[in-house]
């Protein structure tokens, strides 16, 4: 091992390290922190922040990397690491640390104001603090830089090389293809089925989802499942990922769903190789291959025909009032009942990327210079009266339902709609490879399908670049197609008609 990579090593592990207890930090606000004491820790997390990136931005970080990226014989993974750092550092010297500490302390006091702002119906207490990390973010833009619009450098934290310019054309193609294709399914939904909304016990809810996570894979010895307000997934440390997921009285499925979009994520956190644990190179190289997982897990798994074959009986164990007589045929219709609803994370497969669609437009707009915070509830109205033909009653179920906007995450909403296409494709090529997973999946069985996961995505980590990475599975760049393909398909199985 060169010195200098040994210098590097030691610097980025420190890094992790102070990485680590801010992750921690962020766990601990959405699960456990009393209310209270929301501001204090806004105030350590931004302490947190301004020291790691003071870690980062060290100059001799630079000179390290200059030495390195010389050096033809470093083995892959330390080029690998190198690569990245680079990108980290170039990056994190461009911005200053007075703007750093900024973001940083604004994100955790304003999660804490959403927190309360949403159950009163109260966008006015959020817009202040909008509005300035909507300042703050293109200030963040402007500092790292940008060829095509300022929103590039936004996409590109989440989805490295990406830019709006391919996103506009991904959501094009979408929502070209999707709208009628949805307006088709909606029209054969015919009424909800009354168990959907039925009383279901929290508690019995919350013992389903543990045993859930743990039965398509979740190493519950490296991980957590607790709830929050929102349901999110967070990797504290090398053996330590914690996931949430969220109950409500009458439903059940949703949280059913919401467990398993969050295991997806943990499966894939929990399946980095361990001999790049805790640098750059082992951790997931982009949100849109995370949510490929999520949704993959959530969908073509969770509400496929053999997997609810699995889980009726053990829902009508738990819950033999609501279910005990409910068919087969019609909890699956049930799990993938298509409706036109405010709530993204309640939103089937086939309208759910509408919603992100939407998010999109209004991200896309306030940093156009063409939609001010303030407006942001009207026209969050407007766009979903235009996309999904209903209109929000309240803030709550409008604009201030999603915790992103927040904690500054803008630039993420489009990693959602890139994980949904890349999780037909990816499902297609494994059952392509593997032949069909029907009968692994009405014994909840995922082995195969999670070992296929690991040999063309997991392993990969980010040793190369996300694109390449999913681009090599599918055989080229991704489209729309295979995903409206999976939903035609699906839906012309559960109403036994063309669609």
């Amino acid at each position: 091992m060169s010195e200098a990579w040994g210098e590097l090593k030691a610097r980025l592990e420190e890094i992790r390290d102070l990485g680590s207890a801010q992750k921690l930090f962020e766990w601990d606000q959405a699960v456990l922190l009393p209310e209270k004491g929301g501001r204090a820790r806004a105030k350590a997390g931004a302490t947190l922040e301004g020291v790691a990136h003071a870690r980062l931005t060290d100059p001799e970080v630079g000179v390290l990397l200059g030495e390195l990226e010389g050096d033809d014989s470093l083995p892959d993974d330390q080029k690998a690491n190198v690569r990245i750092t680079r990108r980290e550092y170039d990056r994190a010297t461009k911005v200053p640390p007075a703007l750093v500490k900024e973001m940083a302390e604004l994100q955790g006091i304003s999660y804490q104001t959403w927190t309360k702002a949403k159950p009163k119906n109260d966008f006015k207490m959020m817009q202040p603090y909008l509005e300035r990390l909507v300042e703050l973010k293109k200030q963040e833009a402007d500092a790292i830089g940008w060829e095509g619009e300022r929103y590039d450098a936004l996409i590109d934290v989440f989805e490295p090389d990406m830019t709006t310019a391919e996103v506009e054309k991904m959501f094009a193609e979408l929502v070209d293809g999707l709208t009628p294709l949805a307006q088709s399914i909606l029209n054969a939904a015919g009424e909800k089925p009354e168990f959907l909304t039925a009383p279901y016990e929290e508690d019995k809810q919350m013992a389903f989802s543990h045993w859930l996570c743990e039965q398509i894979g979740f190493d519950t010895k490296g991980g957590r499942l607790d709830q929050s307000p929102h349901p999110f997934t967070i990797q504290i440390g090398p053996g330590d990922v914690r996931q949430t997921t969220r109950t409500e009285p009458n439903t059940v499925l949703d949280s059913i769903f919401a467990t398993l979009h969050e295991t997806g994520h943990a499966l894939y956190e929990q399946g980095l190789p361990e001999e790049l644990e805790g640098l750059p190179a082992g951790t997931v190289s982009s949100l849109g291959l995370h949510e490929s997982q999520s949704r993959m897990w959530e969908n073509q798994v969770g509400r496929s025909r053999p997997f609810t074959e699995f889980m009726l009986p053990h829902l009508k164990d738990k819950f033999p009032k609501n279910l005990g007589s409910v068919s087969f045929e019609e909890f699956h219709r049930g799990a993938n009942y298509p409706a036109r609803t405010l709530i993204r994370v309640h939103a089937d497969e086939v309208t759910y990327n509408l919603h992100v669609a939407l998010r999109f437009e209004l991200e896309l707009a306030m940093f156009r210079g063409d939609l001010a915070v303030a407006d942001l509830p009207g026209a969050w109205n407007d766009q979903m009266e235009s996309f999904l033909g209903i209109r929000p009653e309240t803030d709550s179920d409008g604009v201030l339902q999603d915790m992103h906007w927040s904690i500054g995450a803008l630039g993420y909403f489009p990693t959602y709609t890139l994980g949904t296409l890349y999780s037909a494709a990816f499902f297609d090529k494994a059952e392509a490879e593997l032949g069909s997973l029907d009968d692994d999946l009405k014994k909840g069985n995922g082995s195969r399908l999670l070992g296929w996961l690991h040999e063309n995505v997991f392993r990969h980590a980010y040793l190369r670049a996300p694109k390449e990475i999913a681009e090599d599975i599918i055989g080229g760049p991704i489209t729309a197609g295979p995903f409206l393909e999976y939903l035609r398909t699906k839906y012309s199985e559960i109403y036994d008609t063309e669609f």
